[in-house]
């Protein structure tokens, strides 16, 4: 009997985790629990059920950041000395979670309200919820002694359950102090805008701001405040798993610095979206400048803060420019997707609907695929071994997907004729050729390579082993598969077909034991949706 290699004890806990928050997501934006709050009775009470789940996010936060390296030992001995079968405990979690989307569906989507006894029903929708936490203990956890676990967990989960309060109630607070608080915010706009342009429109009692022919109203979403928390979190978290590599308490004035650039960047980002709107395009900065700056600042703060941690010996107990040049055996996998992504956010910054600079992403992406070549050379030696690599069997599950996505896209509505978007169209002759063949390419070409790079050659296995590189590729692993699906089907908008493509291409990767097809799979799939686009004129795909 040959023994099975024990897998690592974070695999289930992040499964079940990951599973949560597409369950959390799914529920979320399917139903809006804020306009019951009009109505009277138990069924008014239910809407402020929204805000459970960012205070259930707290929690956990708060209980990782609190039990440290102790709650990880614990959770692997108990993990490690437990039952690891799967299935069941998974399909009655499902079950349950079924059970609990219908009873939502009733409870919050009915108009009017559901006939019946509201009691009656708002007491099944209750059992229902905590029937589906409960039953995903199972799966992160397996069966787990919870009584010793208890007396140890007693203190963190305790003070973990007030600082998440504290955190939750103090978000409502910012809410509640907007009109306070976002003065500071308004007057440094009109401030830094004023010495720009002349004159300016500014009302702080709407909460306006711009110039005579565009201005703004700064709702509280859009004010900045969401950013600080959300580095806040970032960085007490971050500070927390590696405190061992830092000097405290000097590393925690990252902290109020954090905030500060965070602040001041959203400063200049509202006037930034005003100029736009008033010397370029209303529509532009409303729309892609609107949405997409702010996430992209912010990320730029938390990696600057977590870069500037490692390289300064006043923060970091031994910076990174004295340990000597190390090799990152996952960055060849990785850096492509986030040059992809990098790039994306960056140019749509400026534009609405109808993305001009898709191009540029192709050849960002030629470029870093350029700059590993001598690795992916030498990995391509090592993986084929005289092997063809083209295999009629990954064109065949490239088929599949491509049918099932097909399929998926139908039922959605988004499987409909539709003439190229209007601005394509006016672009001229050779430029619009040129678009669409670099369109074609990055479909075909770069973005399966991209994505399989990092989906099923670097994710699903470094979720089987911390050194990655030193598991095969014909690894099939349950728990790995599934993660590595979910997230792959995250970064599409095809979220049920992006999920089961994912799992297929995991086949195609294990069935030679080549990640190359896995990329023919995958290739073959968007081939055929780029066939199907521009001979069909399913655009709606595209």
């Amino acid at each position: 009997m040959v023994e099975r290699p024990p897998q690592p004890w974070f695999v289930r806990p992040l499964g079940a985790l990951l599973l949560f928050a597409a369950e959390y997501l799914a529920v979320s934006l399917s139903f809006d629990a804020s306009p019951l709050l009009t109505q009277a009775g138990l069924r008014g009470g239910l809407g402020w059920m929204g805000l459970v789940g960012p205070a259930v996010i707290a929690f956990v936060t708060a209980l990782w950041i609190l039990g440290g390296a102790s709650l990880r030992d614990l959770l692997a001995r108990a993990v490690a000395s437990n039952d690891t079968r799967l299935f069941w405990p998974a399909v009655l979690h499902l079950l349950c979670f079924a059970v609990f989307f219908v009873l939502t569906a009733h409870v919050f989507g009915a108009k009017p309200e559901p006939s019946g006894i509201p009691v009656l029903w708002i007491a099944l929708w209750l059992l229902a919820g905590a029937s589906t936490l409960l039953s995903l203990i199972p799966v992160a956890f397996g069966r787990l002694q919870w009584r010793p676990l208890w007396h140890e967990l007693a203190v963190p989960i305790g003070l973990a359950a007030l600082l998440s309060f504290a955190a939750w109630t103090s978000g409502l607070a910012t809410l509640m102090l907007w009109d306070r608080l976002g003065d500071t915010t308004l007057h440094a706009v009109a401030a830094v805008l004023g010495t720009l342009v002349s004159p300016i429109h500014f009302d702080p009692s709407e909460a306006a701001i711009g110039t005579e022919y565009f201005w703004i109203r700064v709702a509280p979403v859009c004010s900045g405040y969401e950013g600080i928390g959300l580095i806040v979190v970032f960085l007490s978290a971050y500070l927390a798993a590696f405190r061992k590599r830092f000097r405290f308490p000097r590393v925690l004035l990252l902290v109020p610095a954090a905030v500060l650039a965070v602040w001041l960047l959203n400063v200049l980002r509202i006037v930034a979206l005003i100029l736009v709107g008033h010397f370029w395009s209303p529509g532009l900065a409303l729309g892609g400048f609107h949405s997409k700056a702010g996430w992209l600042l912010f990320c730029g703060v938390a990696l600057g803060a977590v870069w500037l941690s490692g390289q300064l010996s006043w923060f970091a107990r031994a910076p990174r420019d004295t340990r000597g040049r190390i090799t990152n055996p996952s960055a060849p996998f990785l850096v492509p997707l986030l040059a992809l992504v990098a790039t994306a956010l960056v140019t749509g910054l400026f534009v609405e609907d109808f993305d001009y600079f898709y191009p540029l992403r192709v050849a960002v992406v030629l470029l870093v695929l350029a700059w590993y070549r001598d690795e992916y050379a030498a990995g391509l030696r090592d993986h084929l071994r005289g092997r063809k690599i083209l295999s009629w069997s990954a064109v065949g599950i490239g088929v599949a997907v491509y049918l099932l996505w097909a399929a998926a896209s139908f039922f959605d509505g988004s499987y409909q004729a539709r003439t190229p978007p209007e601005e394509l169209l006016s672009l001229p002759a050779p430029i619009r050729v040129a678009w669409i063949i670099a369109r074609a390419f990055g479909a075909v070409v770069t973005v399966p390579i991209v994505e399989e790079l990092a989906f099923r050659g670097f994710l699903l296995r470094r979720v089987i082993g911390s050194s990655f590189n030193r598991v095969p590729y014909d690894k099939w692993h349950w728990p790995a598969v599934l993660v590595s699906s979910l997230a792959f089907a995250v970064v599409h908008q095809q979220w049920l077909g992006g999920f089961v493509a994912g799992v297929l291409y995991a086949y195609a990767q294990k069935r030679r034991g080549l990640l190359s097809d896995a990329i023919v799979a995958h290739a073959t799939s968007n081939g055929l949706i780029a066939l199907q686009v521009l001979a069909a004129g399913h655009w709606s795909l595209w």
